[in-house]
C-alpha cells in the first residue's frame, strides 16, 4: 500500500483533515535514545485504515491540528507494545494519546506470551513475514532511506488488521473488557511522573545501606536524577548507579578517592566537587528500605497467590503470566501487610472477581 512522506506544515495539517474522523488510528514512533535522557522522535507513523503516512518531525512546528486527533477521545490509538511511545509522546507533545489500545496486551488475553514481538504476532494473524532489519537503524539522520520508510510503515500497515483479529477473538472469548482495562492501567503506570526525591529506591541494593549512608545515597540520587533530566543526559552515563552506591556506602573525601570508587576521569571532572560537597551537606533522615521478601508469611503468601493463578487459569484459559506477576503479588502483600495504599491491582478491575476470594 501506498503512503505519504509528510515534511511541512501544510502537509500535516491536509493530512490531519482525512483523518480527524477516524473511527481508530494505528500509531508508532521511531526514536533514538542512546546517551540521553528523553527519547529524540525521528518519525511518526499513521493509519487510519485508509490513508498512511510517515511524518518526518524535523522541519514541522505547528502540531495543533494532529495533537486535537491525539487528544480526541473517540477516536481509539492503536499501538504494539506502547510503553516507549509513551515516553515520545509525553516528552515531544506533552501529551499521552487517548485512549490507547495495545495489540500485545490484547494477544496476551489469548494464546500468546507476554511479550509477544510485532512481527510474531503479524506471522500469527496475518501469515505475512515482515522484514526488521532496520530496527536498529539511525532515524535521526537523513534523508531516509526507501528501506527504512518501508520497514517504518510496515508497522501500522499491518497493526491496524491485526488489532482488528485480536478484537474479534477477544469479543468470542468475553474478555475484550479485561483487555481494555489491562491497556488503561498500563497506560497509567507508564504515565506516572518519577518523584526525584525517590531515586534512591530505584538504585541496586539501595536496601542495604542503613543510617548516614541511606541518607546520603538519598541525596546523590535525586542529584543525579536531576541534572540528567535538565541536561538530557542518560542517568547512568552522570554516574553509574554501582559507583553511587560505592560513595554513599564508603563516603570519600577527595577526588582521588572517588577515582578509586570507580569514577571516570571525565565524570570527577564534570561532577567530582560538587558530589564531595553535597556529602558534606546535611544528611536526610530515611527510613530503613524494607525489602518486601522481607514481611511476614511473604513466601506464605506467594505460594497461594501463584496456587490461587494456576487455579484460575486452569478455569479461565488465561495464562498465569498474565493473571499474576512478582509486581502484582509485591504490590498486594505490601497493602496487605502495611494496611495502606491504594487498592492493589488484584483487587480492582478485571482480576477482581477471579480473585476476591483468595485474597480477602
Amino acid at each position: 500500500m501506498s503512503y505519504q512522506l509528510i515534511i511541512s506544515n501544510d502537509q500535516l495539517a491536509d493530512y490531519c483533515s482525512k483523518i480527524e474522523n477516524s473511527s481508530a488510528l494505528a500509531l508508532d514512533t521511531e526514536f533514538v535514545r542512546t546517551r540521553t535522557f528523553y527519547p529524540h522522535l525521528g518519525l511518526l507513523q499513521v493509519f487510519n485504515g485508509e490513508h498512511a503516512a510517515l511524518i518526518d518531525p524535523i522541519n514541522i512546528t505547528d502540531w495543533q491540528a494532529f495533537l486535537a486527533i491525539l487528544n480526541n477521545p473517540t477516536i481509539e490509538k492503536y499501538f504494539h507494545s506502547c510503553s516507549e511511545d509513551i515516553e515520545v509522546f509525553s516528552y515531544h507533545f506533552g501529551c499521552v494519546p487517548t485512549p490507547i489500545v495495545d495489540s500485545q496486551i490484547l494477544a496476551s488475553f489469548l494464546d500468546n506470551p507476554l511479550s509477544s514481538g510485532y512481527a510474531s504476532l503479524v506471522k500469527k494473524y496475518l501469515e505475512i513475514e515482515l522484514d526488521k532489519s532496520e530496527t536498529r537503524t539511525d532515524w535521526l539522520q537523513r534523508p531516509l532511506t526507501e528501506k527504512q520508510c518501508k520497514y517504518a510503515i510496515n508497522d501500522v500497515l499491518y497493526l491496524f488488521p491485526l488489532i482488528k483479529i485480536l478484537k474479534s477473538q477477544l469479543s468470542t472469548n468475553h474478555y475484550l473488557q479485561a483487555a481494555y482495562q489491562e491497556c488503561q492501567m498500563a497506560v497509567a503506570r507508564k504515565s506516572e511522573l518519577m518523584d526525584p526525591n525517590d531515586a534512591y529506591l530505584n538504585i541496586k541494593n539501595s536496601w542495604q545501606l542503613k543510617g548516614k549512608s541511606l541518607g546520603q545515597l538519598y541525596k546523590l540520587a535525586s542529584w543525579r536524577y536531576r541534572l540528567a533530566k535538565e541536561q538530557d543526559i542518560a542517568i547512568n552515563f552522570v554516574v553509574h548507579e554501582e559507583v553511587l552506591w560505592k560513595i554513599a556506602r564508603y563516603l570519600p573525601t577527595s577526588l582521588g578517592e572517588l577515582d578509586k570508587l570507580g569514577m571516570k576521569g571525565k565524570e570527577i571532572r564534570l561532577y567530582g566537587q560538587i558530589i564531595l560537597d553535597l556529602l558534606s551537606t546535611p544528611i536526610p533522615e530515611v527510613q530503613p528500605i524494607r525489602r518486601v521478601n522481607s514481611y511476614p508469611d511473604y513466601k506464605k503468601i506467594t505460594s497461594e497467590l501463584k496456587q490461587a493463578a494456576l487455579t484460575i487459569s486452569s478455569q479461565t484459559g488465561l495464562s498465569e503470566d498474565l493473571l499474576l506477576s512478582r509486581r502484582l503479588i509485591n504490590q498486594y502483600i505490601k497493602w496487605k501487610i502495611d494496611k495502606k495504599g491504594n487498592t492493589p491491582e488484584l483487587l480492582i478491575g478485571w482480576r477482581k472477581p477471579l480473585f476476591e476470594q483468595y485474597c480477602l
